[in-house]
């Protein structure tokens, strides 16, 4: 060994510890002094991509993970990192592809497969995922000292990472085992509690709530309580017991709602600008856009039976679910040069009827593939597309957009009740109720303007009318979509298919009505969210 490779073991062995102890700083001396030395050392530039990304600055982090792949474009944890972090700056095209030559160099390495595992979900191959996290099972379990030489951190989130997949996949057995080992591991996992509780129907003889009610005081922080309020609540309602339940809701959002800077008067504002900024004017100005027709744009409030018109309509053979995309408003964002961090913002959306609408239209479509194509149509579930119906038209005109309504007080509840994404602001209306209630009456104010502006460009679907005459209201939906009738549409809750959403349990069922005016149980708790959509003309 030279001199310099001497001191390029010892500096990368060096920087490994620092990186171990969390000491990033001193890390990325580290790999500075090697490259000083070799700018063909790999791992010096992916230690160095991972330390940027640490840093939040995610365009060089890719840059940089770019710069190691290119030394060894046989790594695959190389590759993995890369695409976890092409997921985190919102570019999920290049993740998967990542992703997939990730995969294809066989990978053993048990974190390596964890986090190749959760890009594979976030990018929605959930089916790909579960393989990776089944693989690192095996490894696991055939591992010289088991699962002893691992932290129980690791361990935990690994078990809750193939939870979540299993969940997504319908193995809805398989899930509930690996989320009780990563509580098991993590008795204060609160996310783990809070999945485990939403998985099934809870009763009388077999629920969490002891377990639940034991670990409420343990919370350390916003999140935590918002986890296991919901999980109490929601196990409180399967019970029956729901003036407690929405107790325990008030009580879960009362510190994450505290520390959230959410605006009710902002999200009116956006609402607002779209309204003014969508005219009949606009449409008659503007040249036209992509015409292709593959695109069936799924919309609405969440909760409100998005997922099980994306399910009916995947069950046709000329239809595939490509998920809740984000490609549409990020397309946007990119190509109006949007430095905002929100997905909409209404500066975004002013620059937009700048853009050339055609060629939005065409790298819309070019930046769902590989995963589309492959059949004549694919659908779009991403629910807040709503804000983006005219610009679609006019960039996708021959797209079909199909909205869902649902009553308001159970919508309002509906979005009350779930456990949303923390991290995705747009939902965080749904921190209290007559916020809830405050988005709807301009969610639907929009709807109408869409209708007014775009005749007959929207295809309503009313959620409980679905319920009541599934076959009638699909067929509905099929001649809108200009899809010929086919019976399997009907036998949705029988395919082997994944569902990434919090509606994955319940379109494992057949069509129920038991949801319809649940928002009656509720009694005096609801009436101040009653009165103010009464005062909108929204309730009787």
């Amino acid at each position: 060994m030279t001199v310099d490779e001497d001191a390029i073991a010892k500096e990368h062995a060096a920087a490994k510890q620092a990186m171990q102890q969390g000491l990033l700083r001193e890390a990325h001396q580290h790999c500075l002094a090697i490259l000083q030395r070799d700018q063909t050392f790999a791992d010096a530039w992916f230690l160095c991509g991972i330390i940027a990304a640490h840093n939040g600055q995610l365009a060089k982090a890719v840059e940089i993970l770019g710069n190691a792949i290119r030394l060894e474009p046989d790594n695959s944890e190389y590759r993995t990192e890369l695409g976890k972090q092409l997921i985190a700056s919102h570019q999920p095209e290049w993740a998967l592809r990542e992703a997939e030559a990730a995969l294809s160099l066989d990978p053993v390495q048990l974190p390596t497969l964890n986090t190749l595992g959760t890009v594979f979900s976030r990018v929605g191959e959930h089916r790909t995922a579960l393989q990776c996290f089944e693989r690192a099972d095996r490894l696991l379990e055939e591992r010289v000292g088991g699962v002893r030489t691992l932290p129980l951190e690791w361990q935990a989130d690994f078990y809750f990472n193939k939870a979540a997949s299993m969940q997504f996949a319908g193995d809805f057995a398989g899930a509930e085992q690996s989320y009780e080992k990563a509580i098991e591991l993590q008795p204060l996992l609160f996310r783990a509690h809070s999945a485990l509780s939403a998985l099934r129907r809870q009763t009388s003889q077999d629920n969490h709530l002891k377990r639940l009610r034991a670990i409420r005081t343990d919370v350390s922080g916003p999140r935590d309580q918002l986890h296991v309020g919901h999980a109490i609540a929601k196990e409180q309602e399967d019970l029956g017991h729901y003036e407690e339940s929405f107790k325990s809701l008030s009580w879960a959002k009362q510190a994450q709602s505290a520390a959230s800077t959410y605006s009710a008067q902002s999200d009116k504002k956006l609402f607002t600008t779209v309204r003014q900024l969508f005219t009949p004017k606009t449409f008659n100005t503007h040249s036209a856009g992509c015409d292709n027709c593959e695109p069936i744009f799924i919309v609405g409030m969440p909760r409100t039976g998005t997922t099980l018109v994306e399910q009916i309509l995947s069950c046709h053979s000329q239809v595939f679910a490509a998920g809740e995309l984000q490609n549409f408003p990020l397309q946007v964002k990119r190509r109006t040069n949007s430095s905002a961090a929100d997905l909409f913002d209404v500066n975004t959306f002013k620059e937009s009827l700048q853009l050339d609408l055609a060629t939005l239209g065409s790298s819309y479509i070019e930046s769902t593939r590989p995963r589309t194509g492959h059949l004549p149509h694919f659908i779009d579930k991403l629910p807040l597309n709503f804000f983006f119906l005219g610009l679609i038209k006019l960039a996708l005109p021959n797209a079909k957009l199909v909205c869902l309504r649902r009553d308001p007080m159970d919508t309002c509840l509906s979005n009350y009740r779930q456990m949303f994404a923390v991290n995705f602001r747009h939902y965080s209306y749904n921190l209290d109720l007559l916020d809830c209630g405050r988005y709807y009456i301009e969610f639907n104010q929009l709807i109408h303007h869409w209708k007014e502006v775009m005749p007959g460009a929207v295809h309503e679907v009313q959620y409980e009318e679905l319920v009541e005459k599934p076959e009638k209201v699909s067929r509905e939906l099929m001649a809108y979509c200009d899809l010929p009738w086919e019976e399997d549409c009907l036998s949705f809750h029988q395919r082997k298919t994944s569902v990434a959403t919090p509606s994955a349990v319940q379109v494992r069922q057949s069509i129920y009505t038991s949801s319809v005016n649940r928002w009656q149980s509720y009694g005096e708790a609801i009436q101040p969210l009653h009165e103010l959509l009464k005062s909108a003309g929204l309730c009787v």
